[in-house]
């Protein structure tokens, strides 16, 4: 199999090949000289050689032409897609017999897995795709019924452990399950750890590590092998490379989806708690910005005879609430003007306001009322200015302090 030779690659040949020539260029000269030292008495700093300025300004240029072909060559798309309808969306009482990752799909799953590879197939065409899957039994099933869509098409697939759904602590009774359930509504639903099992800020940090892996791969920097890592299906020595891959399929669990955009697009709890969790075998599609190499949330895919819509993900109370504009790019930082007016008035910023002052010290006197005034923005401010304006003033009063003279055994003078 011959290698694909990607802008990327060349430009990383181009790099090596220029620090092979500055050590040509330059290596002879400076072996003839004398060595200088670090730290040698009467030593004279080296004049640079202007020649390496040019060298300089080219590899900048390489570099940055390597960072835009890596942009250049990501995925069109990220395409999320939850499972099939399993037993245990028509059972509950099957976590308490069988083991959440042994859960397989209904007849009703396997159709929605067939239809899923179809509505892809239509909105990416002929392609090249890359699935990763996740391992449970249920996700695999929905990823088989997928790839009778792409019958005759090779793709790659990467199972990746990851992607499996909340751990929700072995077999589950569904008495014990509700009363857990209640227990995670009072204390949140985001950060409670479940017995034996996972809180949401664990899902949360191994979906951060697998969107770095991923990303990795886009720049074809994996530390593992496309052959090792991943099977290629219907490929040999006998046939062409395959090409980098213009879609990144996802099949996984709705709350394994919701968090992907959470950790990518960075959304607070509260932004998250407002997303609702996908139906069966519903796609979300990230894609890419133009110019940029970053990815948003475009919406729901729904294939048709006419060629299909993107419509929106079920957000807010009633599921039909538009979601907010920040939350389909990715967020890198909220801004905000202390002290203004309007500081907290953006949207981005809805989960700074209305929340609870400080609860009164019942050992101090002052009570709530006081308290709050103390802490303030404004008495924060006017003291932090007090305060540094009276220490600039005790510096200028203060005397300058002088050492007496030190001997040439290194002791001060009497």
């Amino acid at each position: 199999m011959q290698p694909i030779r990607t802008p990327q690659r060349l430009a990383a040949c181009a790099l090596l090949l220029l620090n092979v020539l500055k050590v040509c260029a330059f290596a002879p000269t400076t072996l003839t000289r004398r060595p200088i030292y670090v730290g040698a008495i009467g030593s004279a700093p080296r004049a640079r050689d202007p020649r390496l300025d040019f060298f300089d300004w080219l590899e900048g240029r390489l570099r940055a032409r390597r960072e835009k072909a890596s942009r250049d060559g990501r995925p069109e798309r990220i395409i999320l897609v939850r499972h099939g309808q399993s037993e245990g969306n028509t059972n509950k009482n099957a976590y308490s017999v069988t083991p959440d990752s042994q859960i397989a799909l209904t007849e009703r799953g396997w159709a929605q897995g067939v239809v899923a590879g179809l509505q892809i197939r239509q909105l990416v065409g002929n392609e090249p795709v890359r699935f990763f899957y996740s391992p449970y039994l249920r996700a695999r099933q929905t990823l088989l019924a997928m790839l009778q869509a792409y019958d005759g098409q090779t793709v790659q697939l990467s199972s990746e452990p990851r992607l499996r759904e909340q751990d929700f602590g072995n077999f589950q009774d569904s008495e014990a399950m509700d009363s857990t359930l209640k227990e995670r509504q009072k204390f949140g639903r985001f950060y409670y750890r479940f017995p034996n099992g996972e809180a949401g800020t664990d899902v949360f940090d191994r979906m951060a590590s697998f969107i770095t892996y991923m990303f990795r791969t886009m720049s074809q920097t994996d530390y593992f092998d496309s052959d090792m890592h991943g099977l290629i299906i219907q490929n040999d020595s006998s046939q062409p490379a395959i090409p980098p891959a213009r879609n990144y399929v996802l099949v996984t669990h709705g709350l394994l989806m919701r968090i992907f955009c959470m950790c990518y697009l960075r959304w607070t709890v509260t932004e998250f708690e407002q997303v609702w969790n996908p139906s069966n075998c519903e796609i979300w599609v990230l894609q890419k910005i133009e110019g940029k190499g970053n990815y948003e949330l475009v919406g729901r895919w729904r294939a048709s005879p006419y060629g299909g819509s993107f419509v929106d993900v079920k957000f807010g109370e009633n599921k039909n609430e538009p979601m907010y504009a920040h939350m389909k790019r990715p967020l890198v930082s909220r801004r905000v003007t202390p002290g203004a007016p309007d500081a907290l008035d953006s949207i981005e910023l809805a989960h700074l306001r209305d929340l609870p002052g400080p609860k009164p010290n019942p050992r101090r006197g002052w009570g709530a009322k006081g308290n709050r005034a103390m802490l303030a923005a404004e008495s924060v401010l006017a003291y932090w200015a007090k305060d540094s304006k009276a220490k600039s003033v005790a510096d200028e009063n203060a005397a300058p302090t002088t050492r007496p003279p030190r001997t040439h055994r290194g002791r001060r003078e009497a």
